[in-house]
C-alpha cells in the first residue's frame, strides 16, 4: 500500500503484511511526523485498485512512452521543429530518442520485447504531431 504523511506528505511504498490486521504508527523519515496507519480494507490493495482501474503493465508502458516523447518535444522544442520542417526528426533526436528507450525498456522490459510500438507511437503522436517520421523507426540494438 501507498502511505503518505500527513504533514509533509512524503510518500512510502509498504507492503500490506508489513502492516498486518492491526494499525500501526509510523515515523516520518522527512519530517519525523509520527501516523497512524491502517490496515487495507479487503479489496483495497495496490494490486486490486490497479486490476479493478484496468490499469495493466501495457498501459502504464504506453503512459511512460507518451511521457518520454512530451519530454523531448518540451526540453527540445526548438530543435523539434526546425527538424520538422527539415525532415530529420528521428536523426536530429537520436541520442535524445535513445536515451528515452533505455530508460522505457528498463522499467518495461516484459512490454519493450513484445511491443516495441508502443514507443513509437507515442513518438509518432507527440513529438513528430502525428506524421511518418517514425514510420521506419526500430528500436536501438544496446
Amino acid at each position: 500500500m501507498i502511505v503518505t504523511c500527513p504533514s509533509c506528505g512524503k510518500k512510502y511504498q509498504i507492503p500490506d503484511e508489513k502492516i498486518g490486521k492491526s494499525a500501526k504508527r509510523l515515523r516520518c523519515r522527512g519530517c519525523s511526523e509520527v501516523f497512524i496507519v491502517h490496515p487495507p480494507r479487503g479489496g483495497d490493495s495496490d494490486a486490486a485498485r490497479k486490476k479493478a482501474s484496468g490499469d495493466d503493465g501495457v498501459q502504464r508502458a504506453a503512459r511512460l512512452a507518451r511521457v518520454l516523447a512530451s519530454d523531448m518535444l518540451i526540453y527540445n522544442r526548438e530543435v523539434v521543429d526546425r527538424a520538422r520542417l527539415e525532415g530529420n526528426l528521428a536523426q536530429v533526436l537520436e541520442t535524445e530518442i535513445r536515451r528515452s528507450w533505455q530508460l522505457w525498456r528498463s522499467r518495461f522490459p516484459e512490454e519493450s520485447g513484445a511491443q516495441p510500438g508502443l514507443f513509437q507511437q507515442a513518438l509518432t503522436e507527440i513529438l513528430a504531431s502525428g506524421d511518418d517520421s517514425f514510420q521506419d523507426w526500430m528500436p536501438p540494438s544496446d
